[in-house]
């Protein structure tokens, strides 16, 4: 999950009107498209302060069940309340 902290040069990007966040949904969307498409033994973690819902998950073992978690988080998540939770980080 990325982070786009104030004193950066992507920060000055967005106040230029020159590039724009996706929202927190695309984001997990984005995580979705990722653990749907590895095909590798792999450590899958989404734990970070930054990511309000984490997620963990050993592949290929766990994978249709991490696939879900994401599909649920899409489909009933709030972005007003993800995007709170990312903006009152106050130790990013």
């Amino acid at each position: 999950m990325l982070t786009i902290f104030p004193n950066s040069e992507l920060y000055k990007e967005i106040e230029a009107g020159h590039w724009q966040e996706e929202t927190e949904i695309e984001k997990y969307r984005e995580l979705r498209t990722l653990a749907d498409n590895l095909n590798i033994p792999v450590w899958f973690a989404v734990g970070g302060a930054s990511n309000a819902i984490p997620i963990q998950g050993t592949f290929p073992k766990d994978k249709k069940k991490v696939v879900s978690v994401l599909d649920k988080i899409i489909k009933s998540a709030d972005e007003k309340e993800l995007r709170n939770y990312r903006t009152n980080l106050h130790h990013l």
